[in-house]
Order: C-alpha cells, then structure tokens, then sequence
C-alpha cells in the first residue's frame, strides 16, 4: 500500500494511510497479509477494527475521488501486544497451587521472579517449587501464542499419620498352613497330608509387637504445620502360655512347649493330642489343647477341645467342637433328623471360637465366631457365622443349594439357589437384633424416665412449699439431664445400626436363582427370576438387588 506508515507505541500497532485520487480502495485481506509478513507478526491482529477502518477509509477515498473530499490521513489500531497472564489457584485443601497460564501474544513473556511474586501475593509461604516453575515455562515456550495452560508448581507436604501397633507371630501358624494342600513332585495335592507338625520350645520367640509409629506432620502451602496423628497403641496379652522377653519388651516367649494359636489378640499355646483317625475304637475325645486327626472321623464320633481341631479327612455325621480354629482339609455330611412335636436335628455339627474352613458341608450344623470358609459347596446346612464365603480367591465361584444362614456382614458365592423348588433363606439379621434389642432397652428406659418425669412436674405444679419447691426443680434438672443424655445415646446407636447395615450385602458372582429369601435389617425379598451377578444390600435407605460388575 502506498502513503501508508505503521507506528507501534504503547503495545499497539497503528497503521496511518494518506488518502489521495490516485489511492488504491483498500482490502482487509491485504493489510492482515501485510502484517503477518512484517516485523510485527507476532502481534494479536485485530480483524474487527482492520474491517471496520477499511469500511471508514473506502467512503472517504469515495467522496476525494468525486472531489468532495480533499486528500486525508486515516488511521487505525490494527494489532496490539498481548502480556502473558498468569492467575494463582488455591488447592481447598490448601495443599497445592495451580498457575492457569495464558501465554503472551507479542507481549511481555512470564519469567521465573514474576511467577513468585504471583504466589507470594496469593499468601503461599511454603512448597514453591523451581523446577516446576521451569516446567510450566518450557511448556509456555513450546505453546502456541495465546494457549491456555494449567500447571501445578507448589505442593505442601502431605501428613503421614502414625501406623497402628500390631502384633505379629514369629512362628508358623498351624492353622494357615493347614489351609494350603501339600504339593508333590508332579503338581498333585494331597488333601490328608498336614505336612510336619511344628511345635514351639520353651522360652522361644512366638509373638512380636511391631510398635506405633507417630507419624510426621505436615505443611500446607500457607506454611502451617499440620498435626500427625499417632497411631494407637497394642498391649500384649499375657497367659500361662507366654511372657515378656526380658531383653525386649516387645516379644513374648513361650513358657511352654506345644501348638501356637493365634487370633490375631490372644495366642495360646496348647498342648498337641495327634490321632490317624477317631473311630468309635478310639473312643469319644475331651482334650484341653488342640486336637489333630489325621484321617477320617467316623459316625456318631465326638470331640471337644479347648483350641484348635484340624481333619486331615473327612466328618461324617460326627461333633466337632473346639474353642480356636477348625480346619476340615475334606468336607463334612450328616443327615437332618425329624423329631417329635416337628423338632429336627443334624447329625453333624461343627463348631467354632473362630474360623471354621472345609471344602463343602452337606446336612450340617455349623457355628462360628468369624468366619465360614467353603472352597466348593454348602448344601441344605444350617449356618450361623459372622460371616460366609463359598469358594476362593477374588470372585469366589462356590455353590450354596438350600440352606439357612443367620450372619452378621457378608455372604459371598459364585451361585446361590438352585433351578429346581429349593428354598435357600438368608438372614442378615445376627448382628441388627442385637442392635434392636439395646435399642428397645434404651427407649424403655427413657420412657420410664419421662414418666418418672411427668410425676415430679405434677408434684412441683401442686406444691407451695418454697423448700420443697427447690428440690423438686432439682430433681426435674436431674431427669430432664437424663432424658437427655439416653436419647443421645439411643440416636447416635440408630445412626451407628443404619451405617453398619449399609456395610452388610449378599453377593452372587454368578448367578442368584429364585426362590432365594433375603433379610437386611427390616427389609426383605424372595426372588422370583433368576439373575446374573448381583449384590443384595441397603444403600441410601433402599433395599437393592443390583447388577455385579
């Protein structure tokens, strides 16, 4: 374009056109070619005002070449420069800073000191981070003008709470390893063989405390600590089996020699009473210890001991009772016996202080503090456990066919119920009565509180003695004072009841056919087609039988 002149000034870029009869009519396109070609590329061009002044200057070139107008100067701003911006973000965990960038365009570029003073601004005091700074640049620098960027470039220093005490067998705990089957050479397991049967020595080391830790506070970005939290603190539990180590105090010796159970509190060690089998020629057995049978245990067979029992076979309408762990390497069966006046009664019972592991029960009476561990079947038993898991591993894939369960949290298996008319009925309940029933204790007790209550009104309303008066307004402070305290306590127990039946469920990893009956708290449902993979469970107050993933 000829008679036309750019100035740049102040950021911005004026372009100044004299306007004579002998001028070209100016075009929009050639004057943004002519910028993007000069020394001020780099510049934001401004299209709406570079239309706009070809538009202005095109009328007044118009009226010159008509000699209506005489020769003029126009100008415009055409192109400015940009300065990078940067805005600070705030973590709301006051734990971290996000620069939002946006990158210059021909203007000012950001630099490490300005990025800084940005945050110090901002109030951050502490985790500023020049390499990450020198990050986020390379990234500005490797952008294209006018990129939006978010970079994170100060991190506090997290808190690392304190580890809770624990303790810790130094021996092998039978009872694990009783779980795992013996291997040979040639991959095949051998369910009987229990491998060696290791006993502790008097004064060995059998249980260690792995102390607390007490954490390490942290800092935010504001440069305020933030406390750690210790983590708490395990006694040891001593008996006739152990004693505190007199050269550390936290591992306890055996004072006894004999077989180690743990439950994970209390470990005991009992004496060992080991037999091939118990068949009625080895009579019943009482034993104060743990009680290992190697082989089968025949019909009608009894046996009480006081810690663990393991089976290297399988029970066959036989009682097993023990005060520890019961491990079954095979299975156990009985038969269901009908009484008189509809009584009935299984002919194998199991029962356990803790655990009870086999590989499937079939007609059996089975009682466990914990847990109920069935790696294959659980057919037609009555079980009462905390909880019950029907197979191994992640998804466990065992089968459960007509039984009754009375459980606490969870029930697990690959399918429950069967094609044929079955009943298989689940009550999640063990725990939710004991809730219910405190519950109903406390609402009684308040309710006879509150009448206690009315009575003392009624007499402080019929009175006009200024004495007695007195002491019957100390006695409505009293009960209104407990009136108070029990609906606490009774609220925060039906807020502790909904939280901990959320956390209970029954799962089907595979299939959950009809006529399956479910109880959680007091919801319940009998199902009446058959399902894939579901979980059964209260969330947000509903009773929901839902799709597994």
């Amino acid at each position: 374009m000829q008679n036309s002149e750019y100035k740049f000034n102040d950021k911005q870029l004026t372009l100044i056109i004299t306007l004579t009869k002998d001028s070209e009519a100016l075009e929009e396109s050639v004057i943004v070619k002519q910028i993007q070609h000069s020394e001020y590329s780099s510049l934001s061009i401004l299209h709406e005002h570079i239309k706009s002044f070809v538009q202005t200057a095109n009328t007044k070139l118009a009226g010159i070449k008509k000699d209506k107008l005489a020769d003029t100067k126009v100008n415009a701003v055409v192109a400015k420069a940009i300065d990078a911006k940067i805005n600070i973000l705030l973590a709301e965990d006051k734990m971290s800073v996000t620069a939002h960038v946006v990158t210059g365009v021909g203007g000012k570029l950001l630099d490490l000191e300005t990025i800084k003073q940005s945050c110090l601004d901002a109030g951050v005091r502490y985790g500023l981070k020049s390499s990450l700074i020198d990050e986020l640049l390379l990234q500005c620098k490797n952008s294209v003008p006018g990129s939006s960027i978010e970079y994170t470039i100060v991190k506090g220093m997290p808190v690392v709470h304190g580890q809770d005490a624990y303790l810790k067998p130094r021996v092998e705990l039978f009872s694990e390893a009783c779980r795992t089957p013996k291997v040979d050479s040639e991959g095949r397991a051998d369910l009987k063989d229990l491998g060696n049967i290791e006993t502790v020595a008097v004064n060995q080391a059998v249980l260690e405390k792995v102390p607390l830790t007490t954490g390490k506070e942290g800092i935010d970005i504001y440069g305020d600590k933030i406390p750690a939290t210790s983590g708490n603190d395990v006694k040891f539990s001593i008996n006739d089996s152990v004693r505190i180590s007199p050269k550390n105090p936290n591992i306890l010796l055996a004072t006894k020699s004999g077989l180690v159970r743990f439950d994970g509190k209390d470990l005991i060690i009992d004496d060992v009473f080991t037999l091939p089998e118990l068949n009625p020629k080895k009579g019943h057995i009482k034993f104060k210890g743990s009680v290992i049978i190697q082989g089968d245990v025949s019909p009608d067979m009894h046996l009480t001991a006081t810690g663990d029992v393991f089976i290297g076979g399988f029970v066959e309408s036989a009682v097993i009772k023990c005060g520890g762990e019961l491990t079954i390497i095979s299975g156990a069966s009985g038969r269901l016996i009908e009484g008189s006046k509809n009584e009935h009664h299984y002919t194998c019972v199991l029962q356990s202080g803790g655990q009870i592991n086999l590989t499937f029960a079939n007609q059996c009476e089975i009682t466990a503090k914990t847990i109920v561990s069935v790696k294959k079947q659980l057919s037609h038993c009555n079980v009462e456990a905390n909880s019950v898991v029907v197979g191994q591993g992640d998804r466990p894939s065992g089968l459960i066919t007509g039984c009754r369960f009375f459980l606490c949290k969870t029930l697990e298996a690959g399918v429950i119920g069967t094609e044929s008319d079955v009943h298989t009925d689940i009550s999640m309940n063990r725990t939710y009565d004991i809730f219910i029933n405190k519950e109903i204790e406390l609402a009684d007790w308040i309710h006879e509180m509150i009448s206690r209550l009315e009575g003392v009104e009624n007499d402080y309303n019929n009175t006009l003695d200024p004495d007695k008066k007195h002491k019957l307004e100390n006695a409505l402070t009293k009960l209104q004072s407990k009136v108070e305290k029990y609906t606490g306590y009774r609220n925060a127990l039906i807020g502790k009841r909904r939280e901990y039946m959320e956390m209970v469920s029954v799962t089907a990893n595979s299939k959950l056919y009809p006529k399956v009956s479910v109880v959680i708290a007091e919801h319940s449902l009998i199902t009446k087609v058959e399902k894939g993979p579901s979980v059964i469970k209260i969330e947000d107050h509903e009773f929901k039988v839902q799709p597994k993933t």
